[in-house]
């Protein structure tokens, strides 16, 4: 069993590659995620629709819900199919126990940071999250199927960045 277990904790690693590599490739970079941007137009920021803002504003409210209660079984069911290519829903709820035994349980979370990526005006949102035994940036980013509905399209967290003084 002691041969499975750096197997297992190799292939999780390469689907946290994978799913942080889909989504972070249109990120935009160099931003601070503790400046709240939004989606005005300022400073050459890209605005998103009101529409957009009101159907993410409830899917996130939703995949938090999900994240606090340790539904990620129902945030795999509710997200894109891109989203679904990356791994299948087993391999989603096993990066998600072994990160719990890294982390601890769930804390709370504060967003800091929301953004709409200019090339496809998916809008992204930047959650401090504290767990038991540490803190991680969590990043939900939400876009339009061809169908219209608004979806979870990626998924990051990584350890929480040191604020500068």
């Amino acid at each position: 069993m002691k041969f499975n277990h750096p197997v297992i904790a190799i292939f999780i690693m390469a689907f946290l590659t994978l799913i942080s590599g889909c989504n972070s490739k249109k990120e935009t970079t160099g931003q601070d995620p503790s400046q709240k941007t939004g989606s005005a137009k300022t400073g050459g920021s890209v605005q998103s629709t009101p529409q957009d803002e009101a159907d993410a504003s409830v899917l996130k409210a939703r995949m938090m819900a999900h994240v606090k209660a340790g539904e990620y079984s129902a945030m795999y069911k509710e997200a894109s199919a891109g989203f679904k290519e990356v791994g299948t829903e087993q391999q989603f709820i096993a990066m998600w126990q072994n990160q719990l035994q890294e982390t601890g349980a769930f804390k709370d979370a504060k967003e800091i940071g929301h953004t709409v990526r200019p090339d496809d005006k998916f809008l992204v949102f930047t959650y401090d999250v504290q767990y038991e035994k540490m803190r991680k940036a969590l990043t939900l980013t939400f876009g339009r199927s061809k169908k219209g509905v608004m979806e979870l399209t990626g998924f990051n967290q990584k350890e929480f960045p040191a604020t500068a003084k």
